[in-house]
Parts: structure tokens; C-alpha cells; sequence
């Protein structure tokens, strides 16, 4: 099945992270595209494909033993 909407998941993180975040999904090609949402607050928003999102799940979960990351809901 083919979908054509987008997840879109916010991300708090610490501000210094987001350039790391950014180049580590552009590895992942078709993962999830990173949008700064404001640099200062350290939030972040991954716009994801449906079928990607358990990929990007894992990857977040394994990113969180790293650094410290927590998922919050859109303004």
C-alpha cells in the first residue's frame, strides 16, 4: 500500500545536536526529512513517510542512548 501523507513528529533536543540530527538522517536517504523548528529551544520536526515510521522509531530509540532527546506534541 502506498500512502501519500506525511507523519510529522517534533523533537526537543539540546541545541548543539541539531546539526549531528540533520547530517545523520540525510545517511538515512528517504527517512525522514529534519526541519528546525526554532534553533534556540532545540526543537526540531522530522517529516516522515508512513511507511518509514517504525525505521525512524528504532533509529530515534537508539539515538536516545546518545543523547538526550524526547518526543513532545506541536504547538
Amino acid at each position: 500500500m502506498m500512502h501519500t501523507d506525511t507523519l510529522n513528529w517534533r523533537l526537543e533536543i539540546d541545541n548543539r545536536d541539531i546539526a549531528y540530527i540533520v547530517s545523520l538522517f540525510e545517511c538515512y536517504e528517504n527517512l525522514a526529512v529534519v526541519r528546525t523548528v526554532d534553533r534556540d529551544r532545540g526543537i526540531i520536526e522530522l517529516m516522515i513517510a508512513p511507511d518509514f515510521a517504525d525505521d525512524t522509531a528504532r533509529l530515534l530509540e537508539a539515538l536516545a542512548k546518545e543523547i538526550p532527546l524526547r518526543r513532545i506534541d506541536p504547538d
